[in-house]
């Protein structure tokens, strides 16, 4: 048995986050789980129901009636690897091994002059742009970005089609196309389509991931890289499927809460470390979205990289023991 408390919080956006969010701030929770064993741990709910997740409401409505939705249950089981962690006195930033991140561009209307040139001088290599306001000044966005040496990474969100995305594509000067790394979610995932797609360019799925029949794929799978969000996804079963089907993983948070994006890059450090080149870049240094708080204060970023966090687990000890714990009743 396990005892339950959460902590609202509300993230305010420094401008949207994406094509399909028009909201003016994030809501979650922090979880605290305390286990029999002694041990307590921290985990961060913040849905997306813009993205198919069911509404924080929901989940927690549902958790009081004892059922545990599958984005809970990836929460407490980070909430576990805290407290194991807290309860050595041992930090998750020293287990692994240091993995850069993407620089993340919400808007191609972002690509000023001479923010290619810091981002440069700040050490990222690699550019992840949301795509799908207005293509043709994304696609001119993607020439400045591809001129200044950058990869890039494209995230549609699901919100193009075939076509759109085909059109797209072709009609990028073939020097931008050869830098792109890979294109997340381009349309709603069918099997036939993506691997239409894929001969386009190198496909990562995100969202759709929920959508894939392994059991029916046959030689290969129709895109080249999971895009694993511990938040959300079972990372153990996301890792074989990468090793089966020679796929790669790029670990990203959630756009959530700094918990969440501490949680999300000590588990990219970890795999980094136990799978080598399997895990590229990861895409963690979301916070920085967000106005600033006394929680993403803690966050310290050198360039790409995101330091060890002050503290045990994931850090933030004294901030989190300094927070009102609403107690959760189980039926």
């Amino acid at each position: 048995m396990i005892k339950l408390s959460y902590s609202p919080y509300t993230l305010k956006p420094v401008a949207s986050l994406n094509a399909v969010s028009l909201d003016t701030h994030r809501e979650g929770v922090l979880f605290k789980v305390e286990w029999n064993d002694g041990l307590t741990g921290y985990g961060d709910l913040q849905p997306w129901p813009e993205l198919g997740d069911p509404s924080l409401e929901e989940q927690l409505a549902g958790l009081r009636a004892g059922k545990i939705s599958a984005q809970i249950e990836q929460t407490i089981w980070l909430a576990r690897r805290d407290a194991e962690a807290r309860s050595k006195k041992r930090n998750l930033f020293d287990i692994g091994t240091p993995v850069k991140n993407n620089y993340l561009l919400t808007h191609a209307e972002d690509v000023k002059p001479g923010l290619l040139d810091e981002v440069k001088r700040e050490g990222f290599d690699t550019i992840k742009v949301k795509i799908g306001r207005d293509l043709q000044e994304e696609a001119e966005a993607l020439v400045h970005i591809a001129g200044a040496g950058f990869k890039m990474r494209l995230d549609f969100n699901a919100l193009a089609n075939w076509q759109i995305f085909e059109r797209f594509m072709k009609n990028l000067d073939p020097k931008v196309r050869a830098l792109i790394e890979y294109v997340e979610d381009p349309f709603p995932y069918d099997a036939h389509s993506w691997m239409e797609a894929k001969k386009l360019v190198k496909l990562a799925i995100d969202n759709q991931y929920n959508k894939v029949r392994w059991d029916q794929l046959e030689a290969e799978a129709p895109f080249d890289v999971i895009v694993i969000k511990p938040a959300k996804m079972d990372v153990d079963m996301a890792i074989g499927h990468c090793q089966k089907w020679n796929l790669k993983a790029a670990v990203t948070s959630y756009m959530d809460h700094p918990v969440g994006v501490a949680h999300a890059m000590t588990i990219a450090m970890e795999l980094k470390k136990k799978y080598g080149e399997l895990i590229i870049e990861s895409g963690c240094l979301t916070h920085r979205h967000y106005k600033m708080d006394v929680f993403a204060a803690e966050l310290d970023t050198k360039g790409p990289f995101l330091r060890r966090v002050r503290g045990t687990g994931v850090g933030f000890d004294k901030l989190l023991e300094a927070l009102p714990w609403y107690h959760i009743k189980l039926r």
